[in-house]
C-alpha cells in the first residue's frame, strides 16, 4: 500500500486518468470515507448504486492491490482526525448544544473549520510545500490567477507578497488579461491558480497555456475533480467543508499565510530590507492613523 499518502491525495493524482465509471466510484469514496472504512465492499456497492467490481477496479487503477487497501486509507484518515480533533470538537459541540438560535451556528461553523484546518495539518506534504517556496523565491515573476471569491483570496496573497518582493502580480479577471499573461510565460515564471468548484474556465485555461509554455504552475483547489490538476507542477487539494451556503476558504488562507512566512524566511535579509523600506514609505505618506 502507498505509504504516507491520503486517499484524497491518491484520488487527486490519478483522477484524470480514470474512466467515467471509475471517477464516479472515486467521487463516492472521497465523499463517504466513513462508509468505505466501516462497511463491506458489497454494502458500499449497494449504497453507491455501483457494482463491487467497479470498486475493485478502482483500487487497482489507484495503484493499490485491492479494495481493502482503500478501506485502510479511509480508516487512517478517520483515525488521525478523531485522535487530534476529539477534544476541540467535544468542547465546541457542547457549546453548540448549550447555545440556542443563531448563536449555535457560530459554534457549528467554528467546529467545521477546525476540522478543515486539522485535515490540512494532517495531510499537508511539507516537502512539497518547501519545493513550492523555493520556486517562488527563485521565480522571475509570480502571477496569481483566480476568479470571483478566489480572485479576492489571490488579491490578499498579492498584498502579503508585496511586502517582501516586487515580482508578484495578480492577473485581472478578464479573459484577455489572463491570455496575455499566460502567452508571455517562460520556464522562469510561477503561476499560482486558486480555483474552487464551480470551476471558472478562464483562469484554468490561462494556467494550462502557461504550463504548456514551461511555467511552473501551482494549483490550490478544493476538489480532486479540478480540471487543472493534470497539468499542475504542484497542487494542494484542501477541504472546503462548511455549515452554510458557501465553501470555506479557511484552509486556503492558512496555507497561503504559511507559505508567505516560509518565503520571508527563505528570502532572509532581502525580505527584511523590503519590509523596512515599504513600511517607511507608507509612514512618510501619513497612511497610518497615528
Amino acid at each position: 500500500m502507498t505509504v504516507g499518502v491520503s486517499i484524497k491525495e491518491l484520488v487527486s493524482a490519478r483522477y484524470s486518468e480514470l474512466t467515467e465509471g471509475l471517477q464516479q466510484a472515486a467521487d463516492y469514496v472521497v465523499a463517504h470515507p466513513i462508509d468505505v472504512a466501516t462497511q463491506s465492499l458489497r454494502s458500499v456497492a449497494a449504497s453507491s448504486g455501483m457494482s463491487p467490481t467497479t470498486f475493485s477496479r478502482l483500487s487497482r487503477a489507484l495503484g493499490l492491490e485491492n479494495h481493502e487497501e482503500v478501506r485502510n486509507l479511509c480508516r487512517q484518515a478517520l483515525t488521525r482526525q478523531e485522535v487530534s480533533f476529539a477534544d476541540k470538537a467535544r468542547d465546541l459541540q457542547s457549546a453548540a448544544q448549550e447555545a440556542s438560535g443563531l448563536g449555535a451556528l457560530f459554534f457549528q461553523h467554528a467546529a467545521t473549520n477546525l476540522r478543515n484546518i486539522e485535515d490540512l495539518t494532517q495531510s499537508l506534504d511539507v516537502d512539497k510545500t518547501v519545493r513550492v517556496v523555493e520556486r517562488l523565491a527563485e521565480a522571475r515573476r509570480v502571477l496569481l490567477l483566480g476568479s470571483t471569491t478566489s480572485h479576492a483570496v489571490a488579491k490578499y496573497l498579492e498584498e502579503m507578497a508585496s511586502w517582501i518582493s516586487d515580482r508578484w502580480q495578480i492577473v485581472d479577471e478578464g479573459g484577455a488579461s489572463m491570455s496575455r499573461a499566460a502567452s508571455t510565460a517562460t520556464s522562469d515564471d510561477v503561476f499560482v491558480l486558486i480555483s474552487k468548484s464551480l470551476f471558472v474556465a478562464a483562469p484554468i485555461r490561462a494556467a494550462r497555456l502557461a504550463a504548456e509554455r514551461g511555467a511552473y504552475v501551482v494549483v490550490i483547489t478544493g476538489s480532486h475533480t479540478c480540471p487543472a490538476l493534470p497539468f499542475a507542477s504542484e497542487y494542494f487539494v484542501l477541504s472546503t467543508d462548511s455549515t452554510h451556503f458557501f465553501p470555506s476558504y479557511t484552509p486556503t488562507i492558512v496555507l497561503i499565510e504559511a507559505i508567505m512566512s516560509m518565503l520571508a524566511a527563505r528570502l532572509g535579509a532581502e525580505a527584511e530590507d523590503r519590509i523596512k523600506q515599504t513600511e517607511a514609505g507608507i509612514r512618510s505618506l501619513g497612511f497610518y492613523w497615528e
